[in-house]
């Protein structure tokens, strides 16, 4: 059986995703929430940021003295809480809405090869979770450049801030394969978001750290990855984040198209 994936089979699974209704609001709410977030964090870049009369930048924060710190958190933060909470439970939600509505039904009857139709469904998902991960991330950074002091702008251009949105991207699609692989798997969109929410509790209450297991997981191990940085005391280096981040990214889209490709299978027998 062949598995070349012809562009036809992602055009068709990214037209089942704009023929959603619910894909539109789900976009919007994340270009609100990143919006919202985004003025919040310039509220506090200006609580946490004094510029002097001769133009001289300090910071009042204690936990990070470095403004330019600051400023490449801002710029991170905002899409980053989007991709790894909004954009998992989106593509949750719009997988569900196919069985739901009978969609999966159809494709029974109209694909015959059903691998090569998995991988373009994965890689339609992969495009729809870059593309609105990317979207919020240029509205953050506009919001930021357009309201930041004018003496805080250069800030904005450091390479660090420029990577962010390809960094946060990566974010965006493996939490994204999460919410697919969950919905798939479950057909249902009630189990994906109690998967998705349970691996966000995972990562927030450290209940791995005892076995040292924590690392392993995105928001954790990926930490170093997102800021571009060290930024704590304890966070892997640069490098082993990278590394955390590519192993889930090829896990997350493999296991997606294995689920995806093993369900239609079936659908055929």
């Amino acid at each position: 059986m062949g598995t070349n994936v012809s562009p036809r089979y992602v055009s068709c699974s990214l037209v089942r995703y704009c023929s959603n209704r619910q894909f539109y609001w789900s976009a919007f709410a994340v270009l609100a929430l990143t919006a919202l977030f985004a003025v919040l964090d310039v509220q506090t870049i200006s609580s946490t940021v004094s510029i002097a009369a001769d133009g001289a930048i300090r910071s009042t924060d204690s936990l990070d003295p470095d403004p330019a710190h600051i400023v490449s958190d801002a710029v991170l933060a905002s899409p980053y809480q989007t991709s790894i909470i909004l954009i998992p439970i989106i593509v949750a939600l719009n997988v569900a809405a196919g069985f739901r509505a009978g969609d999966e039904r159809q494709l029974r009857l109209l694909v015959n090869r059903p691998w090569p139709l998995a991988i373009g469904d994965v890689l339609a998902t992969v495009i729809y979770c870059a593309g609105v991960s990317l979207l919020s991330s240029l509205l953050n950074a506009a919001i930021l450049v357009a309201t930041l002091n004018p003496v805080l702008r250069p800030m904005c251009l450091t390479m660090t801030v420029v990577t962010t949105p390809l960094r946060v991207m990566v974010f965006a699609v493996v939490m994204g394969l999460v919410g697919y692989i969950t919905a798939v798997a479950t057909k249902r969109d009630v189990p994906a978001l109690a998967m998705i929410l349970l691996l966000l509790i995972v990562s927030l209450s450290g209940v791995l750290k005892a076995i040292h297991l924590d690392v392993l997981l995105p928001m954790i191990g990926g930490k170093s990855f997102a800021f571009g940085r060290i930024a704590d005391a304890g966070d892997i280096p640069m490098a082993a984040s990278s590394i955390v981040m590519a192993c889930w990214l090829t896990v997350t889209f493999c296991a997606a198209v294995i689920i995806r490709g093993q369900f239609l299978q079936r659908s055929q027998a």
